[in-house]
């Protein structure tokens, strides 16, 4: 299986952790079942050792899959990280929204969108970011009693974003 999420934007305008946008930028993650573990990771931290051997999306991936499928089976991970680390670009949430919605599918499960963000609470808690990862578009979010309320409303077409991306990690 192949899964893309977008990079996101979020803290828009007063919106503090509550309004957040996708954008035109994704990573891309095929997964495959394998006799053994393997991971390969292309792209944005593709010379951080680190990635390969603690990967959030690999850990997040297993303990949900292994909790639907009641299944240890090996996958092969091939990682095309495009979003920037560390960089304001919501890479974390992107990570935790598609290490959710492939171990769901993996495991035979229908892929909910709502289940999605109630899950992904787990890992990062505050929506502004997994949110507009989950649904596209611009999206306002927020959390009550551990559930995700979003409203996603459409914008215009011609209306594109311009990222400066510091080379500083924040």
């Amino acid at each position: 299986m192949k899964i893309l999420v977008p990079a996101t934007s979020a803290n828009l305008g007063p919106g503090f952790d509550c309004l957040g946008l996708s954008l035109k930028l994704f990573n891309e993650t095929q997964i495959q079942k394998s006799g053994v573990f393997s991971i390969s990771i292309g792209g944005e931290g593709s010379d951080n050792i680190f990635l390969k051997k603690n990967n959030i999306f690999v850990n997040i991936f297993y303990e949900i899959y292994e909790k639907l499928s009641g299944k240890k089976d090996n996958f092969r991970f091939i990682f095309q990280n495009n979003i920037s680390l560390s960089r304001g670009l919501g890479s974390s949430s992107a990570v935790i929204v598609g290490a959710i919605a492939s171990a769901y599918y993996m495991s035979g499960f229908k892929v909910e969108k709502e289940r999605i963000l109630d899950e992904a609470l787990i890992y990062e808690n505050h929506p502004d970011n997994i949110a507009p990862a989950t649904l596209g578009g611009f999206v306002c979010s927020l959390v009550e009693k551990n559930k995700v309320y979003s409203i996603k409303k459409e914008i215009d077409k011609d209306l594109a974003a311009v990222v400066v991306i510091p080379n500083l990690a924040m």
